[in-house]
Parts: structure tokens; C-alpha cells; sequence
């Protein structure tokens, strides 16, 4: 691949994270579902994300989010693959179910705040991880072209 052609899936990849970040509950999870949709298909992305998730076993549902005295908890896996694979099937799980992206977020205790920041700390939270790990990998990618 041409180091122009990254560029360009980086500078996407880039803008479509910052929307879903930045979703409001008026957005629901439409900006989370574009992500995820990106993610797969775009195959040097998703080429990326097989083969990390391809060494891992973890559950997401038992390792990566647990429940506390009612309300939800992000726990970081230590392996990059695990935390790769939870942030993954998670997204699935999220938009494949249509969720409501306000109830999900309110799951998770933040004191009172208001409805859109509680929506953003959750993404944040969730998935900027993921995010981050493929940024990485795009950097990496253009950096072994120059």
C-alpha cells in the first residue's frame, strides 16, 4: 500500500472516531455504528484487528466490563490482544443489538452529570483504546514507508 493511501484512512479513520466520541443522545449510537462499519471495511484495519484478536480467548461480558452494586466498570485487560478483542466484541455487541447508547452509558456511575457527558466519558472510557491501537498501527505503517 502507498504511503498516500494510508494517509488517507488515517485522516478517515481519524474523523469518524472524533464523531463517535463526540456522540450526543440525540445521536444514539449512529456515529458508533459508522465506526464499527468503517473498521470492517476497510481491510487494512480490519486486517489489523484479525490478527490481534485471533490470539485471544477473553470474554468480554466477564473480563472487560463488570457490574458493581448496580452499576457498570471498564477492567483494562494487561494483554494487548485481549484488550484488542474485548474493545471489539464489545462494539459488536453494541451496535449489532442497536442499544441505546444513553442507557448503556447511564450504567456506568459518573455522580451527576449531564446526559452528554456522561455519553462521551463512556466512549472515552470504552473504546478510545481501540482507537489509539490503530492509530498506532497507521503511524507504524506510514513511518515503514518513508
Amino acid at each position: 500500500m502507498k504511503l498516500q493511501e494510508i494517509r488517507k484512512i488515517s485522516f478517515e479513520f481519524r474523523r469518524i472516531s472524533s464523531d463517535m466520541l463526540n456522540s450526543t443522545s440525540d445521536d444514539n449510537n449512529v456515529y458508533l455504528i459508522k465506526f464499527r462499519e468503517f473498521i470492517q471495511n476497510n481491510k487494512m484495519i480490519k486486517d489489523y484487528i484479525d490478527s490481534k484478536i485471533k490470539y485471544s480467548t477473553i470474554d468480554w461480558s466477564k473480563s472487560f466490563i463488570e457490574e458493581d452494586c448496580g452499576y457498570k466498570s471498564v477492567v483494562i485487560p494487561i494483554n494487548k490482544n485481549d484488550h484488542i478483542k474485548a474493545m471489539y466484541d464489545y462494539l459488536l455487541v453494541m451496535t449489532d443489538r442497536n442499544k441505546s447508547l444513553n442507557g448503556e452509558a447511564f450504567n456506568f456511575h459518573l455522580g451527576r452529570c449531564k446526559v452528554n457527558d456522561r455519553i462521551q466519558f463512556y466512549l472515552n472510557r470504552v473504546f478510545m483504546p481501540l482507537i489509539h491501537y490503530i492509530n498506532d498501527y497507521l503511524i507504524e505503517e506510514m513511518i515503514s514507508l518513508k
